[in-house]
């Protein structure tokens, strides 16, 4: 797993679920099989085709939220997407 923080990045040899489970979860959240965020980096979500969506960061970064985790996103956000 790589941890990106700030300008650096961090080869930490888990898996993105162990470490998730480590994190406190009201303020990392999964957007997809590859990727948990920050929710205090998150800037906005673009809507894509079919219902996708694009999380973007504050520093600009792009990731896909993913079919599996939309409703958990949901959740956290309080409101359907």
């Amino acid at each position: 797993v790589y941890l990106h923080t700030g300008s650096k990045t961090h080869l930490y040899r888990s898996t993105i679920g162990q470490i998730q489970e480590k994190l406190d979860p009201r303020r990392f959240i999964r957007v997809h099989r590859s990727a948990a965020v920050n929710t205090d980096r998150i800037k906005e979500l673009q809507p894509l085709t079919h219902g996708d969506y694009t999380v973007v960061l504050k520093d600009g970064t792009e990731l896909k939220l993913s079919r599996k985790y939309r409703d958990e996103f949901e959740a956290w956000l309080r409101q359907p997407l």
